[in-house]
Parts: C-alpha cells; sequence; structure tokens
C-alpha cells in the first residue's frame, strides 16, 4: 500500500462542487487534496475539439443570473458568449419569435403577432414575469410545491401555450418528458432568465471548471486517481493508495456518491446531443430554437456559431440538436427528418459529428423536494453537489460553499 501524506480535507471528484470547495479552502489558506477519477476537470462539464469546432458534452448554457456565481467566477475572464433573450418557436407553420418586450422593444410587433400564445396568455406571461421578478410567488414555498403544468393551468395559461411553449422551454432544461417536474424548479428557472442571459464561455463550458482549478495549487490536484471507496478518515484508490485526512468530501455525481457511501442509487434525467457541420447557418438567429409541435425527439436546438463565432473554426456553422431521455444510434431515429421539417433540403448538406449521451445529465427534482439536502454525514465525512441543492451549475457552487462554510 502506498500512503500518501495527509492533507487536512479530501475532496473526492473534481467537477465545479468540488472545485469551488477547493478554491475556497485555498483562499482561506487550508491545505486540500482533490483526486479526480478521470484525465482532467470539470466533471459532466467538458469541451472536446473535432474536425475545427468546439463540441461541449452535451448542450450546456450558464445562466448569468444565478446568485451563486459572483462568489465563485469572474465571468469577465470568461468571454461570454450570449444567447439573445427570447426564444424562436416551430409551429409547423413557421417560426415565430417571442422576445421580451422591454428588453427588445423593436420586437414587440413580431411577439404581439405570434400566434402560438393568445393575447390572454401573453399578458399572463407577462405577469408572472413581474410576479417571479417581485419573490412574489406561492409556488416558490415548498410545501404548496406541485407539478409545473398544474401551477401553469391554476394561472389561467391555455393547454396551447403550455404544451407549445412551456413544455418544449422547460421540459428542455430540466430533462423532462413534460412538465411533471417541480414547479419551484421551474418558476426559479424563468425568473433567472428573465433576470439575466443565457451564455456560454468563448472557448467552451470547459473554461468554468479549468477558471475554478487555476485558483488551485497543481500539486493539490490528481487526475486519473480513482477512488474505490471510502474509510474512516480517508480513502482508498483502486491502484491501493490510501489517504487519510481530517475531512473527506464525496464531491462526486449523485450516482457516484450513492456508491461510495453505500447509499440508494440517486435518480437522475439523461439527455442526448446530437452535433451536426451545416455549410451555412440554417438561420441567423442568436436565440434557442424550441419545437413547439411535438413533432419529434428535439425539443429544442442552436446555432451555436451563431452565438459564440469561436466554435467553430471554420466558414461553416455548427448546430445542436437536443433531446431529454436516451436516443440510440449513431444519429437517432427521427432527428434528421424533424430538422428537415423545420429547415428543409439544406438538412441533407449537413454533416454529422457527434452525438453525446448524458445517462446522467442531472439529479430528478419532482414536487416537494427540498432545495437543500443534508451534506454532513458525520466523523468529518461530507458530501457536495447539485443533488445536494438545485440540478444546475448554481447548485453545485452553493454546496461547495455549504460544506466549505462547516469545515472552516
Amino acid at each position: 500500500m502506498i500512503r500518501e501524506s495527509d492533507p487536512e480535507t479530501l475532496i473526492v471528484g473534481a467537477g465545479i462542487a468540488g472545485l469551488a470547495l477547493a478554491r475556497l479552502l485555498t483562499r482561506a489558506q487550508r491545505e486540500v487534496l482533490v483526486v479526480e477519477a478521470s484525465d482532467r476537470v470539470g466533471g459532466r462539464i467538458r469541451t472536446e475539439h473535432d474536425s475545427g469546432f468546439l463540441l461541449d458534452r452535451g448542450f450546456q448554457v450558464l445562466l448569468t443570473a444565478y446568485p451563486e456565481i459572483t462568489n465563485h467566477l469572474e465571468l469577465e475572464d470568461l468571454r461570454l458568449c450570449h444567447f439573445e433573450s427570447g426564444v424562436m418557436l416551430f409551429t409547423g407553420r413557421g417560426f415565430e419569435r417571442f422576445s421580451d418586450p422591454f428588453r427588445n422593444p423593436a420586437r414587440i410587433f413580431s411577439t404581439l403577432a405570434a400566434s402560438s400564445l393568445t393575447l390572454a396568455d401573453k399578458s399572463r406571461l407577462l405577469g408572472l414575469k413581474r410576479r417571479l421578478l417581485a419573490g412574489a410567488m406561492g409556488q416558490l414555498d415548498r410545501g404548496s410545491d406541485t407539478r409545473l403544468d398544474v401551477a401553469l393551468r391554476a394561472m389561467g395559461f391555455s393547454e396551447g401555450s403550455i404544451s407549445s411553449f412551456f413544455r418544449p422551454l422547460l421540459s428542455g432544461i430540466q430533462l423532462t418528458d413534460g412538465l411533471e417536474g417541480s414547479a419551484r424548479l421551474g418558476f426559479f428557472i424563468l425568473r433567472m432568465l428573465f433576470l439575466g442571459t443565457a451564455a456560454v464561455p468563448q472557448s467552451g463550458m470547459e473554461e468554468i471548471p479549468r477558471q475554478l482549478a487555476s485558483a488551485i495549487p497543481p500539486e493539490s490536484i490528481r487526475c486519473l486517481m480513482p477512488v474505490q471507496k471510502i474509510e474512516k478518515f480517508g480513502a482508498c484508490c483502486t491502484d491501493g493508495t490510501r489517504i487519510r485526512a481530517r475531512n473527506v468530501v464525496i464531491a462526486t455525481d449523485g450516482l457516484n456518491a450513492a456508491r461510495l457511501l453505500g447509499k440508494e442509487q440517486v435518480s437522475s434525467r439523461s439527455q442526448t446531443c446530437v452535433y451536426f457541420r451545416a455549410p451555412r447557418p440554417p438561420s441567423g438567429t442568436r436565440a434557442i430554437i424550441l419545437d413547439g409541435q411535438g413533432s419529434g425527439p428535439v425539443r429544442n436546438l442552436a446555432i451555436l456559431s451563431n452565438v459564440a463565432p469561436n466554435y467553430s473554426f471554420t466558414d461553416e456553422a455548427l448546430v445542436v440538436a437536443t433531446a431529454p431521455g436516451v436516443l440510440r444510434g449513431n444519429i437517432p431515429e427521427g432527428v434528421v427528418v424533424q430538422l428537415r421539417s423545420w429547415f428543409g433540403e439544406q438538412v441533407s448538406e449537413w454533416s454529422h459529428l457527434r452525438t453525446y449521451v448524458t445517462e446522467y445529465g442531472h439529479p430528478i427534482f419532482m414536487p416537494g423536494s427540498p432545495m437543500r439536502r443534508p451534506i454532513e454525514l458525520g466523523n468529518g465525512l461530507f458530501v457536495c453537489g447539485d443533488h445536494r441543492d438545485t440540478p444546475s451549475i448554481q447548485g453545485a457552487l452553493v454546496s461547495g460553499r455549504r460544506v466549505f462554510e462547516k469545515i472552516n
């Protein structure tokens, strides 16, 4: 058995939560060692170079209004590229644009003319925005939480608006089949979208964990060092290395945390993400395009090279189509057919780049779920990750800070 020197705190996992915690401990001049099973930091956030394009493993964005990010990230250094506020909605007859009239006054008429939402629905949507920004939503209370579709019906939204607008928008983010997830979480996401923008770093989403790691001494992060089991005040790695520590923090995804802790497996949602290269962008929009028809597996689509030109090192466009769940096949069945119905025969000129299936996309958050779960397990053992808070970058960062406050 190889014996490592004993750090004060051992963190198992170099995802967002583990890196946020290690960064805070480093700033507080506390000794820390992070061990990571894969070849680099980032966890589920990873960017790859392929055929002249940057491909994030799974379509991911940073919501700039997340309140926790200012405690951990230097947004200016990430050189964020912002999606256009609002969405484009495919209706079967073409595309309709929905923009916030207060952010995009020039597009108020196209938004008013869109037929997917009735005038009453549009008025209710503005009212919902006002209530969310004022923090006056009763559904944000855990005791009265319900399914998101139930909450929207109770507010008077039409069935058409729920199926063609809210379902593709929020189920694509929550990775749900429909709107069966928590209204409290759905309204939190809507509030973030109303307050800020969705964005990606110029050099890919992996810049976020890289920035967190840059504030941690390189010798305090060990990659390709998977942990086999957790022991009292320490851990044993698969190569036989034993590490003793006063504090041990499991900062993996929920699936691996359950395995290491001998707990019941955490339920999660999956995502399939398909990348294409196109000779030209199918649209000039920087907004996310939603399937308002329910016509196929793709729930939303983005022309990433319109939003972040650095994602393409060629003169071609980068298109990403995403769907909740696991879709089988190199190019999952129905994807091309659906996109051809959106953009016509030009889709035949597209080339498939890569399909990513993320089996553990993020934890399930059902109605009544707590926003904060226990992080302290006793005897110097802690756990953090988005499965301890909200399933998001926000939740991962918050959980890392919560453990720091316990240790420090």
